[in-house]
């Protein structure tokens, strides 16, 4: 019965909110289609990623869910037919600039909410166990993604290493821990998740072109980020 629910839910939360995202994006397409006012362009994306993300939580669904698929909806001909390309650099800058603000905010909000949280030993136990399974998960995803590419095996391990230590975590994982309701559960991951980001964006961060360098000691830094 549990296994049940557990499964029905998930389906509702994933499913449901991918399914909504993929017809909210459409939707949207079809709006858009045939103009090209640049306002409407921006206007249009805004409301698709506020509106999909209200209906979602209004019904159960995951809303962070809806709102990907509902974006990758809505690029998929970003780039194609509806769009020409005045209107993907206005969107790409408004977006950029919409991104810069509201990560401005959401680290405000993490400096906040950092006041109010009593950390305890278990989810400092937590946050020490949780830091390198989630560098080994991200090995293995990193792993399994590059199996189908034509490396040599010096150069996946190479590779291996750069992205699995360059998974930096931040954003999402905070804007979900802030968005769950009162109890013992936010209370429990607000301390870990916030645990987990400051150790990636401090120590992965920080050593990222150390890592770089030892991994590639004959490659300068500004021909990898070409």
């Amino acid at each position: 019965m549990i296994a049940y629910r557990f499964v029905r839910k998930m389906g509702t939360t994933s499913i449901g909110g991918g399914l909504l995202g993929a017809l909210t994006g459409w939707m949207a397409l079809r709006v858009l289609k045939g103009q090209r006012d640049p306002h409407i362009d921006l206007l249009t994306s805004l409301a698709l990623a506020t509106g999909t993300f209200s209906i979602a939580n209004q019904f159960g669904m995951s809303g962070a869910i809806a709102v990907v698929v509902a974006g990758l909806c809505f690029g998929t001909s970003y780039s194609h037919s509806i769009f020409d390309e005045a209107s993907r650099k206005d969107l790409d800058v408004a977006w950029t600039l919409i991104d810069e603000v509201l990560n401005v905010l959401l680290f405000m909000l993490i400096g906040f909410e950092i006041l109010e949280i009593k950390p305890h030993v278990f989810a400092v136990l937590a946050t020490l166990a949780i830091i390198p399974l989630s560098i080994a998960v991200r090995a293995l995803s990193v792993l399994f993604s590059t199996l189908p590419t034509h490396l040599r095996q010096w150069e996946r391990g190479r590779v291996l290493g750069i992205l699995t230590w360059g998974g930096l975590r931040g954003r999402i994982s905070v804007s979900l821990a802030l968005g769950l309701p009162a109890g013992d559960l936010r209370e429990l991951l607000l301390p870990v998740c916030y645990g987990v980001v400051v150790f990636t964006i401090i120590v992965q961060g920080l050593t990222m072109e150390w890592v770089v360098r030892r991994l590639f000691p004959s490659t300068r830094l500004s021909s990898l980020d070409r």
